[in-house]
């Protein structure tokens, strides 16, 4: 089938913090290059004797297995960090390595295939977590070839931590919270009542003193100024602080400030000083004293990890708190290297596992510096077989059997179809078609999806992650909603970004979010991973399937998950909401 053109959309960002009220991140990386030959080898050599090598040679680790070579990564702030390990292998097999950072494995057995020959050098590249001060970066041989010749690491780590400050979790004196426009991160925005004197107050903590960048995203869909009087701790710092229209309440702007934060709690007040009330407001985000300031102690390391239940798509975890000279912000959980749940709290709920498969997991605890703790122990669960509790294909469709059509015409399933046959039905809380399904490939730029895969390729999607990137095409599943139009306007449901859809092909159910946004006259389209996942061709140039696809989109309140890019809870809640569905209709 041929993939009808793409065109650029409106950017929808809906991005929530994974503890409800602050999310912390990087304000900016610097990257440092530690020379292979300065670190610490055990059974190998310092070597000059092939070409194209960094600095004053290289390492040749002894061919045995365990020989290893370490670095020490120096960072300024706690947080995710890339570490690019240069390296070659001039023979034919793969010399596979344990990457630890820290002492623990972050990448087991991580392959380093032949280069070609020793004068040829290669990159790998990994995303991890790195403590403020000293880390120790090991790269260790797990067959007996040894390791690949080692020329340096490139260590990006991050700087300054950014903190956000949901509008929604603070003090609220004449506004209300409200949800009825798009683009909003958590879970709404703030809109003020139109009097001067109504005010959003923020409490934030800092870990020491010093000079802050408070940055407030807003919208102002009129056409007239919402000024603002920003006080910290009482003082005015920006007087009458002008917010201008953004053209449309769709659309959100920032606008900054800087100020002095005390060590400890502040509070950060936004004051409107005219009738018309001030704008409306998302969150605002700290950088520098409020997002951690010198702080550079880690909590302590959570305890008592254990599994406290199974499904068959799911583990249920707890442990006890940790503690912190500041205080702890939130958890991440680990599933070897990667982190699969960021919760505020001591419980979490790692969703959309297969059944009958056992995982082992530890746990972090970070403080809102982004100082992260060591590793806690580490416990293992088995999900149970899937016998019973999951919605079945069979059961979804049996309640769509008949279409109250509710957008004003029908869509067409291409650009070059003859007519257009697909209407957008109606039920007690969803909305659906039955339409083929085109590869949606945009986004991120990956092996799967770029210029040269895709003809149509886009590098932006409608929605955006939480931290405010594009979305993955090959790796993570949504669904193509049609632009608003007289035909229809999905706002009018609201659906929007990340809201739950349940996509039914052949007996099978994927659980995907609203990602992105197409033309206004063709239905029936979803990502790489949605197609792949379904067991249909995800090839953007040749894939998809003319036919037979069903989309259920889940419409009414909590219907959106917290993370767009976090399938497991489009899982956990698209199981919650067809469950509802089959009860309802």
């Amino acid at each position: 089938m041929r993939r009808a053109p793409r065109f650029a959309s409106a950017l929808l960002t809906l991005s929530v913090a994974a503890a409800g009220l602050f999310v912390t991140g990087s304000a900016s990386a610097a990257t440092t290059r530690l020379e292979a030959e300065n670190a610490t080898i055990s059974q190998g050599v310092v070597e000059s004797n092939h070409l194209n090598f960094s600095g004053t040679g290289f390492v040749n680790g002894d061919n045995v297995t365990g020989s290893y070579t370490e670095w020490t990564v120096n960072s300024s702030f706690a947080g995710s960090a890339t570490l690019a390990f240069r390296y070659a292998n001039g023979t034919t097999i793969d010399r596979p390595a344990d990457i630890a950072v820290n002492g623990t494995v972050v990448a087991a057995n991580q392959s380093f295939n032949s280069t070609t020959n020793w004068d040829t050098w290669a990159t790998y590249t990994l995303t991890t977590n790195l403590n403020a001060g000293a880390n120790k970066v090991r790269i260790t041989s797990t067959s007996v070839n040894g390791n690949p010749n080692l020329d340096y690491i490139d260590a990006t780590t991050p700087d300054a931590p950014v903190t956000a400050y949901q509008a929604e979790d603070a003090t609220l004196s004449q506004a209300g919270v409200f949800s009825n426009h798009l683009g909003f991160t958590g879970t709404g925005f703030v809109d003020y009542t139109n009097v001067a004197g109504s005010y959003i107050q923020w409490t934030v903590n800092a870990a020491a003193a010093g000079s802050s960048t408070i940055t407030f995203r807003y919208a102002n869909g009129t056409t007239v100024n919402r000024p603002m009087d920003i006080a910290v701790n009482g003082t005015v710092v920006s007087a009458n602080k002008a917010f201008n229209s953004t053209t449309n309440w769709d659309t959100w702007a920032t606008s900054s400030v800087t100020a002095n934060l005390n060590a400890g709690a502040n509070t950060i007040r936004a004051t409107a000083t005219t009738a018309n009330g001030g704008p409306n407001v998302d969150k605002i985000d700290v950088t520098g004293g409020g997002g951690g300031g010198g702080d550079t102690q880690a909590p302590t390391v959570p305890g008592g990890l254990q599994v406290t239940g199974t499904t068959s798509s799911s583990i249920s975890l707890s442990w006890s708190a940790s503690t912190d000279n500041v205080g702890v912000t939130g958890y991440r959980v680990y599933e070897g290297g990667t982190v699969v749940a960021s919760p505020s709290g001591t419980t979490a709920t790692i969703s959309g596992l297969s059944a009958s498969t056992s995982h082992t997991y530890n746990v972090t605890a970070v403080d809102a510096a982004g100082n992260e703790s060591g590793h806690s122990s580490s416990v293992t669960g088995t999900t149970t077989s899937g016998s019973g509790g999951t919605v079945t294909a069979d059961q979804l469709l049996a309640k769509i059997t008949t279409c109250q059509q509710i957008s004003n015409g029908k869509y067409k399933t291409d650009s070059d179809s003859g007519s257009a046959t697909v209407p957008v039905c109606n039920k007690t809380g969803a909305v659906y078609w039955q339409a083929d399904m085109d590869i949606d490939c945009d986004g991120v730029r990956t092996t799967q999806c770029n210029e040269n895969t895709d003809c149509c390729y886009q590098n932006d999607t409608a929605c955006h992650t939480s931290g405010g990137s594009p979305l993955n095409a090959a790796t993570l599943p949504y669904v193509v909603v049609p632009s608003s139009s007289s035909i229809w306007n999905y706002t009018t449901k609201g659906i929007g970004c990340g809201t739950v859809i349940a996509v039914i092909y052949n007996g099978k159910v994927e659980y995907a979010v609203m990602g992105d946004t197409g033309p206004t006259g063709i239905i029936g389209e979803a990502s790489y991973k949605t197609a792949s996942d379904l067991g249909i061709n995800p090839d953007p140039s040749n894939g998809g399937t003319d036919s037979g696809v069903t989309y259920i989109v889940f419409t009414g309140s909590g219907t959106k998950v917290a993370q767009e890019e976090n399938h497991s809870q489009a899982v956990t809640l698209g199981n919650q909401l067809a469950q509802q569905f089959i009860n309802n209709n």
